[in-house]
């Protein structure tokens, strides 16, 4: 008894390394590949190409820009006039009561306004993210460059409002209880 268990011991033992092996051999990912990656492998005596210099700005590109910072900035207006008006003290006054009651539903109510306040900024938002992606496209580096230059800072500063505007209906949203 105790030689069949010792050879069938040995027999499994012997499958679970050779299992061991073809799986290493099979998944590439087991093991790291050592060959140069192209990195390694290029030219490092050829200089880096040169910045590219922007071409001149795109001024119906720069008056769209400014049409869609202007509509998240007014929108942005409207929301913290709401907000500082009543929708921190309707809130308040909701989070202490219980769900579905009046001041709970008013609660409700002054967040939903709160959010369709912002509406202008978020499709703000959604326009120059648009322009920023369609704007990369162009074959000319130089276009994209310039066209990126009066994109991008409107661009990051109506995502800092509208990242605020979240961030002010979230705390909001967390003061209620939920039904």
């Amino acid at each position: 008894m105790t030689g069949t268990m010792l050879r069938r011991l040995t027999a499994f033992f012997a499958l679970l390394v050779m299992g061991s092996a073809v799986n290493a051999q099979t998944d590439p990912r087991a093991f790291p590949s050592l060959a140069k990656r192209p990195a390694e492998t290029r030219d490092r005596s050829i200089p880096p190409p040169a910045p590219v210099e922007p071409a001149a700005i795109d001024q119906a590109l720069a008056a769209q820009v400014e049409r869609f910072s202007s509509e998240a900035t007014a929108a942005d207006s409207a929301f913290q006039r709401m907000l500082s008006e009543g929708g921190r003290s309707s809130v308040a006054a909701g989070a202490s009561a219980a769900p579905a009651s009046e001041s709970w539903v008013v609660a409700q109510s002054t967040i939903s306004a709160l959010d369709s306040a912002r509406y202008d900024s978020v499709a703000a938002l959604a326009a120059l993210d648009t322009l920023f992606v369609e704007r990369q496209v162009a074959e000319d580096a130089a276009r994209v460059a310039a066209d990126l230059i009066v994109i991008d800072p409107a661009r990051l500063r109506v995502l800092a409002l509208v990242d605020a505007q979240n961030d002010a209906l979230d705390a909001l949203r967390s003061q209620l209880p939920l039904p």
